[in-house]
Order: structure tokens, then C-alpha cells, then sequence
């Protein structure tokens, strides 16, 4: 069977079209005219999953590792062409339509209480949506309406995680300090950074950017060592910082999220999780550079 949509065939029409977790949808079947020779009708709610593979060789350790560790940001090791993009149906209930006791579908309704762990819908992690499948003497019938499902700060579970080192040996300590770890879509986040270095060491250079990525975790496939991700322009936050013992250095950021950021979530198949990074380059390049990265929340709810 293929997914379809043409005016001559039924139609699924899922309202309201943007809902919350633990709120109701209905979704109404409609046919320009009453199909035959149909033997069952189903209504399966749930939503189709996008994520990474590795469809040839075998994942090394550290890649398997990963998806379990947020911090774990660098591409190991994989053959070229060996990881692919694809999707999965992950389906939450199913529902049984009427059909006439001659074999015809004229229509019907179901409605649905979105899950309170429903992951949010984005076009990197989840579509949410009402798929029809009609069985017939004839050609099969697979249609779909589609929904929007998005979080807000009561959805998600948040624990605060140590901020990670990414890069640099640690002579000066970053940290990232933030009022709170979930920020809104089109929101600025505002906070500081905070700069102690270990000794002496040259002037520095500050900038900070958020990124957001996509990490798999197929139940049967085996992951993809490196998944789908984006990053914002880098935001410098000042230039010849002076860097002594004993003396720290706090610096301000605001840091913009686009309207439109997919929000935090977790998938049966995959994850969308969120961060903001820090990078301090030393004016004496012999010194290196320094990173760090801190895990936060990101919620679409108007």
C-alpha cells in the first residue's frame, strides 16, 4: 500500500490542527462518494519517527555509546555512504470504523487524547498524525491527516547536567550560567559567562552559539554514530579579555531562538536534545582554544 491523496478518494481532517500533550483531537473520515467491496476500515493514531542508520559494517563501541551520552559531540568513526536517513510509524491506538453490512465506507470519527510524553512535532524528530487504511476487493486505501503537537514547560522532565568540556586543556574554567535551562521559541536567552583562569595566560577571544541535534536510537537498527544538526551564527561576546590568576571574569550574553525551533523531545527511534557552546580562543595561538557546552530545554507552546 502507498500513502495517497487525491480528490475522488476519502479524506481525514484532524482538528484542532495544533494541540498540547494530554489534550483531545478529532479526526473526521469524509468520502465523495461510499467505497466497496471494503472489508475493514482503521483509524491508527500515532506519529512517524525520523532518525539515522547505519545500514552496512557495525557500529564501533563509542557510537553506540553516544546515544546514551549527551556529551559524547564528535563523529567517529563510520565508512563513507554506510548511514541513511529514514522513518518509522510508531503507532499509540487503533480504531475500527463502521462499514455498511454491503461492503461500503461512507465516513466516521475518532477521537484521540494526545500522551503526556507525546514528543513534540518537528521536521527533524516527529509527525503527528490520523492514518486511515481501508481493505478492499479493489486497490487498498492508506491516507493520513496530519496534527501539530507542541511542549510546553509542564511536558518535559528537566534535571540540570554538568556542562561538559569539548575542547582545551582546562586552564581557564567556563562556565555558562543561565536563570533557567528551558527557554521558549523566539525567546533571547540572557546569562553570563563566567571565566577563572587556572594561571597567568594571553588575552582571549569569547563567542557563544546554540545547536541542537538529532541523536539515534532505533530499536532494532543499529544507530548512526553521527545524527542531523544545526547551529546558530556565532555570537562574539568581546575580544583582548585579560585573563589572570585570582582575578575571574564574568561576561554577558543574549543569545536569540528562532520562532520556529523544534522543541526539545524524545522519540521511540530518536532524540532532539539542545545546547548552547562556549568558545575562548586565546590571542597567543600556542595556548589553543578552550570549549564547553551546556544542555538546556527548548519549548514551542505559544
Amino acid at each position: 500500500m502507498s500513502l495517497f491523496n487525491r480528490s475522488a478518494g476519502p479524506s481525514v481532517a484532524v482538528a484542532p490542527e495544533v494541540v498540547l500533550p494530554r489534550q483531545t483531537v478529532t479526526a473526521t473520515v469524509t468520502t465523495d462518494k461510499p467505497i466497496d467491496k471494503v472489508s475493514s476500515a482503521t483509524l491508527e493514531w500515532g506519529y512517524t519517527n525520523f532518525y539515522r542508520y547505519r545500514w552496512a559494517g557495525r557500529a564501533d563501541s563509542v557510537a553506540v555509546e553516544m546515544n546514551d551520552t549527551w556529551w559524547m559531540l564528535g563523529e567517529v568513526g563510520t565508512d563513507a555512504g554506510s548511514e541513511k536517513d529514514t522513518e518509522d510509524w510508531v503507532g499509540v491506538t487503533k480504531v475500527d470504523l463502521p462499514v455498511g453490512p454491503s461492503g461500503e465506507f461512507s465516513g466516521g470519527s475518532s477521537s484521540f487524547t494526545v500522551p503526556s510524553w507525546a514528543p513534540g512535532s518537528s521536521e527533524v524528530l516527529a509527525r503527528w498524525s490520523a492514518r486511515l487504511s481501508i481493505v478492499r476487493g479493489g486497490r487498498d486505501v492508506d491516507t493520513r491527516g496530519d496534527f501539530t503537537v507542541v511542549i510546553d514547560s509542564g511536558d518535559l522532565h528537566v534535571t540540570d547536567e554538568p556542562q561538559r568540556r569539548t575542547g582545551g586543556d582546562g586552564e581557564t574554567d567556563i562556565d555558562i550560567v543561565l536563570p533557567s535551562l528551558v527557554f521558549r521559541a523566539g525567546d533571547t536567552i540572557n546569562g553570563h559567562i563566567k571565566l577563572t583562569p587556572q594561571k597567568d595566560m594571553s588575552d582571549c577571544e569569547l563567542s557563544i552559539h546554540w545547536w541542537h541535534r538529532c541523536i539515534s536510537h532505533p530499536l532494532v537498527r543499529t544507530p548512526a554514530a553521527a545524527g542531523g544538526s544545526k547551529r546558530s551564527d556565532t555570537f562574539k561576546l568581546g575580544k583582548g579579555i585579560p585573563l589572570r590568576v585570582g582575578t575571574p571574569v564574568t561576561v554577558p550574553f543574549a543569545v536569540p531562538l528562532p520562532e520556529d525551533a523544534p522543541p526539545t523531545a524524545e522519540a521511540v527511534h530518536s532524540s532532539l536534545v539542545w545546547f548552547l557552546e562556549s568558545t575562548l580562543m586565546y590571542s597567543k595561538w600556542t595556548q589553543g582554544i578552550e570549549k564547553v557546552c551546556r544542555k538546556i530545554v527548548v519549548i514551542n507552546a505559544p
